[in-house]
């Protein structure tokens, strides 16, 4: 228990250091810089962010961008699952997937981008771009633990007469989710990065990234780097929300 509170204040005193040096780093750039609309100090940023804070607009717009976010991920985590059954039930299912989800994870982000915002809109395409990079990311991360699964543990679950969706749920779903834990959080706090950063190409009204665009053009550096942070911040906060709630979750199901 005690090498668990210290090994907790260990990794906080690490962050607190890391912050600090950030902080310093920043204020020596501003200093040399000498030019709020490239480098603005930290105290100009901090009273931009808390500018920004007090705006209603900026809450609309940042509930926005969390319903895509979500949206994107539940559309990911939902169309993984399916295809991960299918590929792991039906070989003639993995011949077909595999092939689908290598393309995808190739493909050049932000002109397909460009492609989906005619056709799907400003407003769906960030959905979908979260989906189109998510997806392919979660489903190799189980496929490779998938993999693991000894030949021998099939091959008797088969033997046994258990059904094809037995055998995923009790023998290959079981190996796959040791890495959910890391996989799927990781994938949340991504799926904010690649939404945010499609607003901000196809320029989304009432998103985030219409906001941080705009303060890009006006040479708002303080309060684009306050919307930076505060994107950061949300990031991080539904990662770490996610594992806790994954790690509780898988906690249960493995006893």
């Amino acid at each position: 228990m005690k090498s668990k509170v210290r090994k907790t204040a260990e990794n906080a005193l690490y962050a607190v250091a890391v912050v600090g040096l950030i902080f310093a780093v920043w204020s020596i750039a501003a200093a040399v810089v000498g030019s709020e609309f490239i480098m603005p100090t930290v105290p100009d940023t901090f009273r931009a962010l808390g500018e920004t804070l007090a705006l209603p607009s900026f809450w609309r717009a940042l509930g926005a961008t969390l319903l895509r976010c979500v949206l994107s991920f539940a559309v990911s985590v939902a169309l993984f699952f399916a295809l991960f059954f299918l590929s792991s039930a039906f070989d003639a299912a993995a011949r077909i997937v595999r092939p689908i989800v290598s393309v995808l994870r190739t493909l050049p982000t932000m002109a397909v981008s460009l492609v989906l915002a005619i056709w799907t809109g400003a407003k769906v395409a960030p959905i979908v771009l979260g989906v189109l990079v998510i997806m392919p990311v979660l489903y190799s991360s189980a496929a490779a633990r998938a993999g693991t699964v000894p030949k021998e543990l099939r091959e008797i679950a088969r033997l046994c007469g258990a059904s094809r969706a037995q055998r995923f749920f009790n023998v290959t779903l079981p190996y796959a989710a040791g890495g959910f834990s890391e996989s799927l959080p990781s994938a949340l706090s991504f799926t904010v990065k690649i939404v945010i950063a499609a607003e901000i190409l196809m320029q989304t009204a009432g998103s985030i990234g219409i906001l941080m665009y705009k303060a890009q053009v006006y040479y708002m550096t303080a309060t684009l780097l306050a919307l930076v942070a505060a994107a950061v911040i949300v990031s991080v906060a539904l990662e770490y929300i996610a594992r806790a709630v994954l790690t509780v979750t898988l906690s249960r199901f493995g006893g």
